[in-house]
């Protein structure tokens, strides 16, 4: 079974501007990017068609009774307004759809023609980011409902517009749906992916092209694809050992704690093998009055759009029975609203060790 520890956070050196010029830290091109991109129904469909993803959403609400019925909810990030409306069926009065790219148009046409199939209940779409909120919103609300979960849980960095929504509209003692998010990591072995990776750089190993070397560049381009987060479907049996967890807590942890997260780990291996890097995923959980549902992007569970990741070592480790691979992954928050990852592990005892000194989180490869 897996075991569960605290998130390590550093201090944050830099203090938090006010919630309202929170995108303004943000490169600017990502941010525009980042909103266009969610405006497009395409997106959402896809979303949406993420059987998983959706059902599970739609009972951690509607299988929640006791807490939605007569509420007032907010829904962060709405999209194409889905939450909101399951939040209707379950029974909420007022619901605030809270969505600052133009898909908010959409959420307003569907709200209108799905009058019947809502209850009566009020949807009110607000169309601007939830730190930019003023008087749209005069109350403070039972429920915050969102899905802000981006890969390996936090890139995009939308779980802090979820938690700025906490800390802005939420009544003392009020439901957070998801309140949990269980980060969990595992050394994993895959000989082909690592040496696919190695191969993508054959081409500047030439040594005439159109009478020029290019092995000079060999080393960067190596460093580039080894930079890259992989994002695939894990066999289950690539990982070498049980994974560990890490809880956050949406209701108590704050923004500045997921500027700068660390994730120490030990790992026992129980046969001989390359340990080729860390396989992650997570869960988010809906702890609701009546029932508790869990979402989880395990290897062994359903698919989702959100894949599970692969963080590798450009030189793995070669570890035997017996042996532990102990280490730390490290996450910095960057203004491209994702994070940089490094990897610190070794053999322990050993002094062998190995490093992945800055993966981009926002720049995966699907494979």
């Amino acid at each position: 079974m897996a075991s569960e520890g605290e998130a390590a956070v550093k201090p944050e050196p830099v203090p938090r501007k006010a919630d309202k010029e929170r995108f303004e830290q943000y490169d600017q091109g990502s941010v525009q990017s980042y909103f266009q991109y969610y405006a497009k129904l395409g997106n959402q469909q896809n979303m949406l068609q993420d059987t998983t993803r959706t059902s599970t959403y739609r009972d951690a609400i509607v299988l929640n009774p006791s807490d939605f019925r007569g509420a007032k909810v907010m829904d962060v990030g709405a999209g194409s307004g889905i939450l909101s409306f399951f939040s209707c069926q379950a029974g909420a009065a007022t619901v605030y759809a809270v969505e600052a790219s133009n898909a908010a148009e959409t959420v307003k046409v569907l709200a209108q023609a799905n009058k019947p199939n809502l209850g009566n209940a009020e949807v009110r779409v607000v169309n601007r980011p939830v730190e930019a909120i003023g008087d749209e919103v005069p109350d403070k609300v039972d429920i915050l409902v969102s899905e802000p979960i981006g890969t390996f849980l936090f890139n995009e960095r939308m779980i802090e517009s979820y938690l700025c929504a906490r800390d802005r509209f939420l009544k003392p003692g009020g439901k957070m749906f998801p309140n949990i998010g269980d980060l969990c990591i595992a050394p994993f072995s895959d000989a082909v992916l690592h040496s696919e990776q190695q191969a993508k750089s054959a081409f500047w190993k030439n040594t005439d092209f159109y009478g020029l070397d290019l092995t000079a560049a060999v080393d960067q381009a190596t460093r580039e694809h080894f930079a890259q987060p992989i994002v695939d479907y894990i066999d289950p049996q690539h990982l070498v050992s049980e994974h560990i967890s890490t809880r956050f807590d949406f209701s108590t942890c704050t923004l500045e704690s997921l500027h700068n997260i660390e994730l120490p780990f030990c790992f026992p291996i129980s046969y001989p093998c390359l340990v080729h890097g860390i396989a992650g995923w997570f869960d988010a959980i809906f702890e609701g009055s009546d029932t508790t549902v869990t979402l989880s992007t395990a290897p062994w569970c359903p698919g989702t759009h959100w894949y599970q990741i692969r963080f590798l070592l450009q030189t793995p480790l070669a570890v035997n029975a017996g042996q532990f691979i102990e280490g730390t992954l490290r996450m910095e928050a960057n203004n491209l609203q994702s994070y940089f990852i490094k990897i610190d592990m070794g053999i322990k005892g050993t002094g062998v060790k190995s490093t992945a000194e800055r993966i981009d989180l926002k720049d995966p490869e699907y494979r």
